[in-house]
């Protein structure tokens, strides 16, 4: 899901708790409103006597393995024009102590994932934000060449990459990265600035945001870029219709067998005749993620000790697993992943029955550039009720506004989220607390491999 987390809070909203196999909780003095997760050098809290504005927010990174190889971590727009006139004030100062907090979890939590933070070279004046700054970090200043020389290699000494935003190439600056801005009209000027900057600078890496669609951010990838952020999940051509591959067709099938709530046994058997199914489920069975103390040997014992639900889920990801493979599937397939497991969240908080439909829900809406053939052609292959179906066809029905959160994160999250998460029955923090854990769950899939 390319959704943006939230990692701050307004003053009046409680703290969500925070997720045990993310991070440990802040240590913070109890009358300053810190960021969930996130820790604030306790000189900027003594000096600044204004709270934290608004909510952060962060979106996904594709590398060119078509992974999430990073997050772009951002203030809200109105927040970020606020702290712009207040130079380096304490509160300009506390805003950005928690960005680069966040860094750090990213770079502790998720292995070899890099943050791109955006920074003004007037706050790295201030030792401590030098000294926040953690490997991994990439850090966009407006202003380079006002950067004293003895603090930019103090940066790099730390792992931190420096980089400039769009514009006339300078080898005077000798940044690490450069980042471009994409628009609506295409990547040929994004492609054009990076051809100017590589001809300057042959070893500069090339970031660019603001993609508007799949095909540009994957054309960006082949054009050598090494990070990509947009609207992944948007696609500007319509697949054809075609058979679904054979791998997938016997998983839908197997899925329809649990929605027709077909006895096991017989469930058993169609992962049997599929040799491939059958190893990675006994693969799963037996992974550190189910904790079970005696080895799975047969498919017959591995079905009955997931349960239908797991079970649901697990081929859910092994539907993800054999789509045809594109230039940034591995991001589209993990982003599909957190969609899901988001709905599920909710599912599970409003004590709904069968969460794990909820999590084919969120899967399926991006299923279409995953498979590459029509959304209707994938859904007409499940027998899915008439919830999910008009949610994912039409955008009708009880289900559909739970797409329509997806679709507002995706878009920036703000108010429009806000209401959404309120009308579903959410409190303050709670959607940012799925999110997280959402992200932190596709991670370990990730690293587990397809078949987990």
């Amino acid at each position: 899901m390319w959704s943006w987390l939230k990692f701050g809070r307004t003053p009046d909203a409680p703290a969500a708790p925070a997720p045990a196999i993310r991070r440990a909780p802040p240590a913070a003095a109890p009358e300053q409103p810190l960021p969930r997760g996130h820790f604030v050098a306790p000189e900027v809290m003594t000096q600044s006597a204004e709270p934290l504005e608004g909510l952060g927010h962060r979106r996904p990174l594709v590398g060119r393995s078509g992974q999430v190889a990073g997050f772009e971590l951002l203030l809200p727009p109105a927040v970020e024009t606020r702290l712009a006139a207040r130079g380096d004030s304490p509160s300009v100062v506390l805003h950005y102590s928690a960005l680069l907090s966040a860094a750090v979890a990213i770079s502790t939590t998720a292995a070899g994932r890099s943050a791109l933070v955006r920074m003004p070279a007037l706050l790295l004046k201030r030792p401590q934000l030098v000294e926040a700054a953690s490997p991994q970090t990439l850090l966009l200043i407006d202003d380079l060449a006002a950067v004293p020389p003895e603090t930019a290699r103090a940066l790099r000494a730390r792992g931190v990459r420096l980089g400039v935003p769009d514009g006339p190439p300078d080898a005077r600056l000798k940044p690490d990265f450069v980042m471009l801005q994409g628009s609506a009209g295409g990547i040929d000027m994004l492609l054009l600035s990076a051809q100017r900057w590589r001809q300057l600078l042959p070893q500069v890496t090339l970031v660019a945001v603001g993609l508007q669609n799949l095909q540009d951010l994957e054309g960006a990838l082949r054009g050598g870029f090494t990070l990509v952020g947009g609207e992944i999940g948007q696609s500007c051509e319509r697949p054809a219709s075609k058979p679904l591959g054979a791998a997938a067709h016997r998983i839908c099938g197997l899925l329809n067998h649990l929605a027709l709530d077909r006895d096991t046994a017989a469930i058993a058997d169609e992962v049997r005749s599929d040799a491939t199914l059958t190893y990675r489920l006994l693969r799963y069975a037996n992974s550190p993620a189910m904790g079970l103390r005696r080895s799975v040997e047969a498919v017959d014992d591995a079905v009955q000790l997931l349960g239908r639900a797991e079970l649901q889920r697990w081929l859910s990801v092994q539907l993800l697993a054999g789509a045809q493979k594109r230039p940034a599937a591995r991001a589209l397939e993990e982003g599909a992943l957190v969609r899901g497991r988001v709905l599920e969240a909710i599912a599970r908080k409003r004590n709904e029955a069968n969460p794990g439909a909820h999590f084919t829900l969120g899967m399926l809406s991006l299923i279409e550039p995953l498979l590459q053939l029509p959304l209707a052609d994938a859904v007409g292959q499940l027998r899915l009720g008439e919830e999910a179906t008009a949610a994912l066809l039409r955008r009708e029905g009880p289900w559909a506004a739970r797409l329509a959160l997806l679709d507002a994160l995706d878009q920036g999250g703000g108010e429009r989220a806000d209401a959404l998460a309120t009308e579903l029955g959410l409190q303050a923090g709670e959607l940012a607390a799925m999110v997280d854990d959402a992200w932190g769950w596709s991670a370990q899939v990730r690293e587990e491999g397809p078949a987990a």
